[in-house]
């Protein structure tokens, strides 16, 4: 393939393609502009026709004719050279995947497209799309779809002779001997690719009717949570250029953010940021600003996502949004610019701890977090750097700083977080999400339900698993209060009152022997 890109270089002008796209003006034997990538007030962009090359000085970013189409159209380096030879009438070669799994990714194409394509026709995923100040640039980019009747999409399976070998995918279910279902059916369609392009699976968000609001690809071959990023593949360049992510929590932020101009936004697959995301990440960029929702679920993946991010050597650099908002939201209303100005203003995580302490503002939890995040750097030598620093500061003796400083232990085996009963599993779930206040002395649990437990009131999220963490439930409040009565816990009145919770626990199941209702859940919460 390197071949065929590097004869597609050379048969393309730099000059025509980037005039396709900005006015340049000659500079000598130079041409220049206003730097697309960048707010560029003077010229600092400059094309080279001898070099056939292109080079900012303002922001940096340079490279050939395809890495200009690859950046300015935000899709891939392989995707931006298809285009252009397309574009030129140049013959390009690529070699695609072979075998079954090559077949798989080849329908996932073929059915984003027919998705894509449906999309004009169903008015209410438009007029959602312009709601949320979606543009038509943005839609053809991420090709966002509409699933209509599965019938339509079974005949696409047939016609293209794969209709079994896509069944494989989860995508869609065999209802009976001659009737499919598909997973997506009436739901607005997110394609996902990896890294390479390929497509892997959809999400799903619903429109109306009831059902979860979005839902995704079942894991498969191709399709594995872990390992995906949305918005990777269509930012992979702004990635490797700025060496910084914006990590974010849905799918909408990531595009919306991509429609303003921030193309390094990635957000992970409705599950939890782990450590397989870290590692991908890290491959890429040296810093990642956590962009998350202003609000305890944003707080909580913050601290989660951290640990792992710097474990695997990046920087981290949360970004607080102002109570109730996302990132979506707060670009559409506050605009780009206010954005911008947030996230070239965070601290590093370090940082923003030591200003805490410098302003006395709950230094004993700025101190601990502080030594607990220290715990997972990669460097030991910048780790030791930053203690002593806050002893300094603190004039806490290093050798009492030091011992917080532990080492994470190796992972826990398979085998040993299995030992966890469903009960106890339900129970961890219910503590992370509904943040009760319990007496851990008074519940019946396992040395490694116990010690689990002690992290998440802790807020040290790092080794919780993420089974517990992505555990799906059908009424999490309902499920918790019953796993709180076969532990047998039992609340003093006392302590319910003074985290705000009306009845214990106890006398709500007494009171629903015939199962418990989210409304009894609700009055524990302290709801109405």
């Amino acid at each position: 393939m390197s071949s065929d890109i590097d004869e597609l270089r050379r048969e393309l002008d730099i000059v025509d393609v980037v005039s396709d796209y900005i006015h340049l003006e000659r500079a000598g034997t130079n041409f220049k502009a206003n730097c697309p990538f960048h707010p560029d007030r003077t010229p600092s962009f400059y094309v080279s026709p001898s070099r056939q090359i292109f080079k900012c000085f303002g922001c940096g970013v340079g490279g050939d004719a395809i890495k200009f189409v690859s950046l300015y159209e935000n899709i891939s380096y392989v995707e931006a050279a298809k285009q252009l030879a397309r574009r030129y009438g140049i013959k390009l070669r690529i070699k695609e995947d072979s075998g079954e799994k090559g077949k798989i990714h080849e329908l996932l194409e073929k059915v984003a497209e027919f998705y894509h394509s449906k999309l004009r026709e169903n008015r209410e995923a438009l007029d959602y799309l312009r709601g949320r100040g979606i543009e038509g640039s943005t839609i053809r980019k991420f090709m966002l779809g509409f699933a209509p009747q599965s019938r339509e999409l079974v005949e696409l399976l047939k016609k293209e002779g794969g209709l079994e070998i896509y069944e494989k995918t989860g995508n869609i279910t065999r209802v009976d001997e001659d009737r499919f279902r598909d997973l997506f059916r009436g739901r607005l369609v997110i394609p996902i690719r990896d890294q390479r392009g390929r497509f892997v699976g959809f999400g799903g968000r619903l429109l109306k009717g009831e059902g979860p609001k979005y839902i995704n690809s079942p894991e498969s071959e191709v399709f594995k949570k872990r390992e995906l990023l949305f918005g990777l593949y269509e930012g992979l360049s702004y990635l490797r250029d700025l060496r910084s992510a914006v990590l974010v929590e849905g799918y909408f932020d990531v595009i919306s953010l991509h429609q303003e101009g921030f193309r390094n936004a990635v957000a992970t697959l409705g599950t939890s940021f782990g450590k397989e995301h870290a590692q991908v990440l890290s491959k890429f960029v040296e810093r990642v600003y956590l962009l998350f929702d202003g609000d305890e679920a944003g707080r909580k993946a913050m601290r989660l996502a951290t640990p792992h991010l710097l474990s695997a050597g990046v920087e981290v650099y949360p970004v607080f949004l102002p109570e109730g908002m996302d990132p979506h939201d707060f670009v559409i209303k506050e605009g780009k610019k206010a954005l911008r100005s947030i996230i070239e203003s965070s601290l590093d995580v370090f940082e923003l701890l030591i200003e805490r302490v410098k302003k006395g503002e709950k230094v004993e939890e700025a101190i601990r977090d502080f030594t607990y995040f220290a715990s997972f750097m990669k460097d030991e030598i910048r780790s030791f750097t930053l203690i002593s620093e806050l002893s300094k500061l603190t004039k806490i003796p290093l050798e009492v700083l030091s011992s917080k400083v532990y080492r994470k232990r190796e992972a826990v085996p398979e085998e040993e977080e299995n030992r966890l009963s469903f009960t106890e599993r339900i129970f961890l779930k219910g503590l992370f999400e509904l943040r009760p206040e319990v007496d851990l002395d008074q519940l019946n649990l396992s040395h490694r339900a116990r010690e689990l437990a002690e992290r998440i009131l802790r807020e040290e999220y790092y080794e919780v698993p993420e089974d517990i963490l992505n555990l799906k439930t059908t009424d999490l409040e309902e499920e918790f209060g019953a796993a709180l009565e076969r532990l047998r816990i039992d609340i003093p009145k006392e302590e319910l009152e003074a985290a705000g919770l009306r009845e214990s626990v106890r006398e709500i199941i007494r009171s629903h022997r015939g199962g418990i209702k989210p409304s009894a859940l609700k009055r524990w919460r302290g709801g109405s």
